[in-house]
């Protein structure tokens, strides 16, 4: 279970606000703080509890900024984990684990079982708590007005839910068993301008567009300018396993930062980045991971501009030179290479074709598909490949760079864009070959710039340093 979501035991902190994430925590034991029983496992999952009469909690170690200091308002946020909860009785679980926002990442003196290590008994609807949460609740306690033995909660200061549902699957609208073992992700967003908040699971990656629980909320009496995110979990008598696989925190969005950026040194760092990270995941890990999602979208940034890809929830591990025996297609379209809909196979080589399509984006400034396009300039690929083809690729970059950019970058990334673009799988260059050429440390074999989507190129150096645009220049029918 954990193999295939565990992929990357690291931590990005993205964008310039307060954004994080964890794909495994195996490499994270100096942002996290436990207490109680709760652990960082040795396979990178975060385990809250294992036995029975336990508590345990994990929180980022640094407290995130919530509030605007100019008029007291919660930044709104987006927050979303992979989760699995297993018990030694398949019926029974005990108590359950929440998702939350706290003053402190300690909780002292906060009681198990139905409390799920959030509150003492007599400070139960204190407002002076100052915590939020949303329980994962798998018993059915009549004392604290549960609906059913498995169900989701917004908790504001108290543990009775302020508004609960029973689990249920938002993909399939099919009831959802949060004590069954499988790994369920989900997904909790707060929109501080319209004061909602919104709950969705599924068993799928997908984030559903339907939320399981919806309510109207106001953070902003409630929370610090600085409180602390996490989980917490507890058991009563009977024992439960509460794991946490994955985590993303994002405050004032719920998407990455958009490419859109108007410096091309910045655009050219960015493909950088997420090139060498696509070189360790294909060639460098212990594994080789196909990510069968690069897009746009699940690009990440540091503080510094580097890019990073996030979203690892289609990724899939394979030991190097094994064949993989999915035939699911999944993926963006725009993205998704030729031999998918033949196969259904995701290789090396089709990360490949999506990150030839991210390329083009980044240098053009507009999708792969754009509908509202002129005809000719609908598909991107094929509106780069025509400019190209009549040696007028400059007109591809995009505008608002206002015209100022490195014309052998640009052009570089364009032709890159183009060969890892290719219909054959076998005609792309790895990764590898990607990255030596980003860097200027090698030059691609004459026949290798020669490509079915042009007929004829002249050839040039994969250098930057090397590339001006009389070399460019390419010769019609």
């Amino acid at each position: 279970m954990a193999k295939t979501l565990i992929l990357l035991c690291s931590i990005f902190l993205v964008a310039k606000s307060e954004e994080l994430l964890f794909q495994g925590f195996q490499s994270a034991a100096t942002n996290i703080t436990t207490n109680g029983v709760a652990s960082i496992q040795q396979n990178g999952i975060l385990r809250l509890t294992n036995s029975n009469n336990q508590l345990g909690h994990a929180f980022y170690s640094t407290p995130l900024k919530f509030k605007n200091s100019s008029d007291g308002a919660v930044f709104s946020f987006s927050t979303a984990f992979a989760f699995a909860i297993t018990n030694r009785d398949p019926k029974h679980g005990g108590h359950g684990f929440a998702f939350t926002l706290s003053p402190s990442k300690d909780l002292p003196g906060a009681y198990s079982g139905q409390y799920l290590g959030l509150f003492k008994p007599h400070d139960v609807g204190n407002s002076s708590n100052h915590l939020f949460a949303v329980e994962f609740d798998t018993v059915l306690d009549y004392e604290i007005y549960d609906i059913n033995n498995n169900h989701v909660g917004v908790n504001v200061n108290t543990i009775i839910s302020n508004k609960s549902v029973p689990a249920t699957d938002a993909s399939s609208k099919q009831s959802l068993s949060l004590k069954s073992g499988k790994v369920i992700q989900a997904w909790l967003d707060y929109n501080s301008s319209e004061k909602q908040f919104h709950v969705r699971l599924s068993l799928t990656s997908s984030k559903p567009t339907s939320p399981i629980l919806s309510c109207h909320l106001d953070l902003s009496p409630i929370l610090h300018d600085n409180m602390y995110v996490g989980f917490s979990a507890s058991t009563g008598l009977l024992a439960s396993s509460h794991y946490i696989l994955g985590w993303s925190f994002k405050m004032n969005h719920g998407e990455a930062k958009s490419l859109r950026l108007e410096d091309w040194e910045e655009r050219f760092k960015i493909i950088k980045g997420v090139a060498w990270g696509l070189v360790y995941l294909h060639q460098e890990w212990e594994q080789a991971v196909i990510h069968r999602d690069i897009k746009a979208g699940n690009v990440l940034l540091d503080s510094e501009m580097n890019g990073r890809l996030g979203d690892f929830g289609l990724a899939k591990m394979y030991g190097h030179g094994e064949n993989p025996n999915t035939t699911r297609v999944v993926g963006t379209l725009g993205y998704l290479a030729p031999e998918l809909t033949r196969t259904g196979k995701p290789t090396a080589s089709s990360d490949v074709f999506a990150f030839g399509a991210l390329l083009l984006e980044v240098a053009c400034g507009r999708r792969p598909f754009e509908p509202k396009a002129l005809p000719e300039e609908l598909i991107l690929v094929d509106w780069v490949r025509e400019r190209w083809r009549v040696g007028r690729a400059w007109e591809v970059v995009d505008g608002n760079l206002g015209g100022v950019f490195d014309v052998g970058q640009a052009l570089l990334v364009l032709r890159l864009g183009l060969l890892c673009s290719k219909d054959g799988p076998e005609e792309r260059p790895s990764m590898r070959q990607v990255v030596m050429c980003l860097e200027g440390e090698m030059r691609f074999p004459d026949e290798s710039c020669t490509t079915t989507f042009y007929d004829r190129v002249s050839t040039w150096s994969c250098s930057p340093e090397d590339v001006d645009a009389s070399s460019l220049s390419l010769s019609g029918d």
